[in-house]
């Protein structure tokens, strides 16, 4: 009987502050937006902005990290989307300890994203990091929901709000998704000195064709 008890009070205690805790939608750019628990946190860092927040189980990050045209890979079709979150995973395995599972390409609305699960043991239990990998209008969003062992079956509620609640201000196709290399911009420094040098050129030339007229006049006046 006083297990009973004991039980029902858990329960009510878990579903108290779980109702107690409100969501609020954060937009993170003008497309994007998601909704996180009140008392989130945004930090800007050199070409990146994280958002991190706490729910009743679990932890939340989301890292949105600007293409560099330098050095973001020619993006022209799905397969070239494919390879960048292939690649963008392997960074993930080679960088931790842990085990990848669950590891998916799926489709939110019509754009292209992979999902993966990153276990780690840090000797005092396991922790789970749910992973969404999105790349859109120019920047990659890393989205991750973490979470103990402890609270695998307790989280999954606040886990799949946060997936679920990833929106766009329009519907945007899988072209948003790819970046061509002509669009990739090269360095201003590059076209002024062409710019400069070209002008110079054209300097010279005038002077020379002036130095030479007058040379003319003063060889028929002689």
């Amino acid at each position: 009987m006083k297990k009973i008890i004991v039980l029902t009070a858990l329960t009510c205690v878990i579903s108290l502050t779980t109702f107690a805790q409100k969501w609020k939608r954060v937009h993170l750019d003008s497309i994007v937006s998601v909704e996180l628990p009140a008392g989130y946190t945004k930090t800007d860092t050199i070409n990146q902005t994280i958002y991190s927040a706490i729910s009743q189980f679990g932890n939340i990050i989301i890292v949105k990290t600007p293409d560099v045209p330098a050095k973001m890979p020619d993006i022209e079709k799905k397969k070239h989307l494919q390879n960048y979150y292939d690649n963008y995973l392997n960074k993930i395995k080679t960088s931790t300890k842990g085990m990848i599972s669950q590891e998916r390409d799926t489709m939110l609305g019509d754009l292209h994203v992979k999902d993966f699960t990153l276990e780690v043991d840090s000797g005092r239990g396991k922790q789970y990091r749910n992973f969404r990998i999105l790349h859109e209008n120019c920047a990659t969003y890393t989205f991750e929901f973490l979470y103990e062992d402890v609270h695998k079956d307790l989280g999954k509620e606040d886990n799949e709000h946060f997936f679920n609640s990833i929106k766009f201000a329009f519907n945007p196709t899988v072209q948003s998704q790819f970046t061509a290399q002509s669009n990739v911009q090269k360095p201003e420094t590059n076209n002024t000195v062409w710019i400069a040098a070209v002008a110079i050129l054209i300097v010279i030339i005038i002077l020379i064709i002036i130095w030479l007229s007058r040379r003319n006049k003063r060889n028929k006046a002689t």
